[in-house]
């Protein structure tokens, strides 16, 4: 049920469909791992070894997953389907050595172990974990990128639902886990020692509570970051021998400089990071800019992203009002509302950051 309705959502439906079939394939594995389990392959045993490759799948899945809901792109690169090339490769040897194979040979492969009769089937078994560790290296650093992105283009982040993203690296690495300590213990301890059942149980948890996750994912990007048509058209305004340092958005020295004086004029004028839902594109769209030229000029003039930027003067607006007999008539809350945050957690964790001290430690020092 939960695979029909990831495959028919609309938002982010490209992601959600790449997890669909993972939540299929999963299904299936457990579905064999009873099958072998519970000694159904002897009556069936043609469907012994079908799942074998399946372990080749999860990483590449979980990490394109990653990709594309970060993103908030539909679009499925061509380029993915080299992340399953292992896979296929595994599969056709399954077609070589056992898949076609009659009844006899399948079940003389289970009694008397896969690993004295197929060739090379070692090698393959201990590529598994190595395979599904590289891919968790990699989803973790999307995971930082993606993490990265939300912080350059919200001033606020707690509305936006990022619970995925810890119980996607957590999964990962608990499941995986699992997986190579349960090869040492194999290793060390023989074949009577199975983990089968934990495998499975991690990996299922993971799978269908990120299904749950993405079917209230928002499509956090979509809109509000620059496409690159726009970008490049803000970049050719510059000519190509007037970019020095800033390359990358197109701009010249003196015309950051420029950029850079009128955001700071804009900061205390107009005071936009009272609203706490500003975005980088509301900020860029008052400053007549692309986003891609603001994100670089706060990167590089400024060595700051656009969180760190806005919540800034949100905690300095804070401190003067703090500062102002009529603060006594407020609440620490009230006040960190009015200047723009738009939780206490928040707003507790970015003051003590900035400032060194917790909100209230600051009101009683300057009382």
């Amino acid at each position: 049920m939960l695979s029909l309705l990831l495959f028919t959502r609309k938002i982010n439906r490209t992601a959600n469909v790449v997890l669909a079939l993972a939540m299929l394939a999963l299904s299936f594995d457990v579905f064999n791992s009873a099958y072998i389990m519970f000694g159904y392959y002897k009556e069936y045993p043609n469907f012994i070894g079908i799942t074998y490759s399946f372990p080749f799948l999860y990483g590449p899945i979980f990490y394109i997953y990653a990709r594309l809901i970060s993103s908030g792109d539909n679009y499925f690169n061509p380029k993915f389907y080299l992340h399953f090339i292992p896979f296929i490769l595994v599969v056709i040897y399954g077609f070589v050595f056992v898949y076609l194979k009659n009844s006899e040979f399948k079940l003389a492969l289970m009694n008397t172990g896969v690993e004295d009769t197929l060739p090379g089937i070692k090698i393959i078994s201990y590529l598994k974990p190595l395979h599904g560790i590289i891919y968790v290296f990699l989803t973790i650093k999307v995971v930082r990128v993606y993490n990265n992105k939300v912080r350059d283009t919200f001033s606020n982040v707690e509305r936006i639902n990022l619970n995925w993203l810890r119980h996607l690296t957590v999964g990962l690495i608990f499941v995986w886990g699992v997986v190579v300590i349960s090869y040492i213990v194999n290793i060390f301890f023989g074949k009577n020692i199975k983990m089968d059942y934990l495998i499975y149980t991690a990996a299922t948890v993971l799978i269908y509570s990120i299904g749950y996750l993405s079917l209230r994912q928002p499509q956090i990007f979509d809109s509000l970051i620059q496409k690159p048509d726009e970008q490049q058209s803000a970049e050719t305004k510059t000519k190509p021998a007037e970019r020095t340092s800033y390359q990358k958005s197109g701009l010249t020295n003196e015309e950051a400089s420029d950029y850079l004086n009128n955001l700071l004029k804009i900061m205390e004028t107009d005071k936009p990071y009272l609203n706490s839902e500003l975005t980088l594109r509301q900020l860029a769209d008052k400053l007549s800019m692309s986003t891609h030229n603001l994100s670089e000029i706060l990167n590089t003039r400024l060595k700051k992203n656009f969180y760190d930027f806005i919540n800034h003067y949100r905690v300095e607006e804070v401190k003067r009002r703090l500062a102002e007999k009529e603060s006594d008539n407020f609440s620490l809350i009230a006040i960190a509302f009015d200047a723009g945050f738009n939780s206490k957690s928040a707003f507790n964790t970015i003051f003590k950051k900035h400032t060194g001290t917790t909100p209230s430690q600051f009101k009683r020092q300057i009382s």
